[in-house]
């Protein structure tokens, strides 16, 4: 009698061995394995292999293209010449500047290539180049003039403003001061200007502006007055901590911070001093009505004294002695000259208007911190070297501790100083 272990065919035993056909079909299920593992090992060297000489095509392409434009920029001897002893030509690796000076290849190099052969080449200008942006600017109509609150009082004391810079860094500290008077609820005395060593400028408010319109326009938002009531002119303001520096404010700090640390300060002592206070108040996020005010200040309440706009009055007009029509702005930067001009220009052809307008900021602070020599030898050295250790202390230790080889010639310098 057969069992049941042969009956379905199944071996009585654990140790018993398959059938042969069986073991046939393991083993070709088994190179199938090997096959198509080997295969895709194939497949994935080979593209690691095509994607690795890609990349060195693409590179040798890219070199190839970098090789040829330095060959075109050689090709040409373009020379720049500023007066009879002073030439540059971009030719091969480096120029000669000066007597026997060279410099090496570098950006400048390459824009003045691109800036020569576009002159070479005697490309069109596009038609829209010269073209002055007179309708987009005036499809703005001014709002800064309108107001929808009452004065302010100004009785939580007195804020006293020292604006360091230049004339823009100085105009943005008065209009942000006007702002600051305003949210505090106290009273601005006309602002000052530091003296600087580097502008040697002793001009004050009055010079440049017009103080009276000043204090009249801005009467119905702040109260203003030319200088603090005796009985506070005596105070040491740095004795008894109401002077705040631009180290004790962060640069566009927003009008929550003086609520909370100026506020106290003033009401305490009845005054604050800003000193410097370049950039310390935020453009955003700020109430609409103080933005609105600081425009008004900007705009209408900071007209420049006679003579600054009839001296702007001569250079518009020079300018535009080819158009007969004014600026949207003329009316504000240089008052009833702006008429002027316009009448002046009637009768005369129309034609456009081609200018262009440089600032090189070329002052002692920039020309110090550029590290470039400008030609005046070894006095101008040791000037430069005096004014950088106490203004740029970081620049001296780093012209002493590193190997630099300063540029001497203006064209090459210029640029970085702007």
């Amino acid at each position: 009698m057969s069992s049941s272990a042969d009956l379905y065919n199944i071996p009585s035993s654990p140790c018993q061995s398959p059938r042969p056909g069986q073991k046939k079909g393991r083993r070709t299920r088994e190179r199938g394995k090997v096959f198509w593992y080997q295969k895709k090992g194939a497949k994935g060297i080979v593209g690691l292999i095509c994607l690795v000489g890609l990349f060195f095509v693409f590179n040798g392409f890219m070199v190839f293209r970098l090789q040829a434009d330095d060959e075109i920029s050689g090709e040409k001897d373009v020379p720049v010449r500023n007066s009879s002893s002073i030439s540059v030509s971009i030719k091969g690796e480096s120029k000669t500047i000066g007597k026997g000076k060279r410099l090496r290849k570098g950006t400048y190099d390459r824009m003045l290539a691109l800036a020569a052969h576009a002159l070479a080449e005697n490309k069109r200008e596009p038609k829209d180049l010269w073209q002055e942006l007179f309708v987009p600017a005036s499809a703005w109509r001014p709002c800064a003039d309108r107001r929808n609150w009452n004065p302010s009082e100004g009785n939580n004391g007195y804020i006293l403003v020292t604006a360091n810079g230049g004339i823009n860094q100085q105009r943005v500290a008065v209009c942000n001061a006007v702002v600051i008077a305003r949210l505090l609820n106290s009273t601005l005395v006309i602002p000052r200007f530091m003296y600087s060593s580097v502008w040697r400028d002793v001009s004050q408010f009055s010079d440049i502006y017009q103080e009276e319109h000043f204090i009249n326009y801005l009467t119905p938002d702040i109260p203003i007055v030319k200088e603090l009531p005796k009985e506070l002119q005596s105070l040491d303001l740095e004795a008894i901590g109401s002077v705040v520096t631009d180290v004790d404010i962060g640069k566009e700090s927003k009008p929550s911070f003086y609520l909370k640390n100026i506020l106290p300060v003033l009401l305490k002592n009845r005054v604050v001093h800003f000193v410097g206070f370049g950039n310390r108040l935020a453009f955003d996020p700020i109430p609409f009505q103080l933005q609105t005010l600081r425009c008004r200040c900007n705009f209408h309440a900071l007209q420049f004294a006679p003579k600054i706009q009839e001296t702007g009055s001569l250079l518009i007009q020079r300018l535009r002695k080819n158009g007969a029509r004014p600026g949207p702005l003329d009316h504000y930067l240089i008052g009833p000259y702006a008429e002027n001009n316009l009448q002046e220009k009637l009768g005369h052809a129309v034609k456009a208007s081609r200018y262009l307008a440089l600032h090189l900021r070329f002052e002692i602070d920039m020309v110090a911190h550029s590290l470039c020599e400008y030609g005046g030898g070894e006095e101008e050295r040791k000037e430069l070297e005096a004014y950088r250790e106490i203004h740029f202390p970081a620049l001296t230790l780093l012209k002493k501790t590193t190997k630099y080889a300063p540029m001497h010639f203006f064209f090459m310098c210029i640029i970085p100083c702007m």
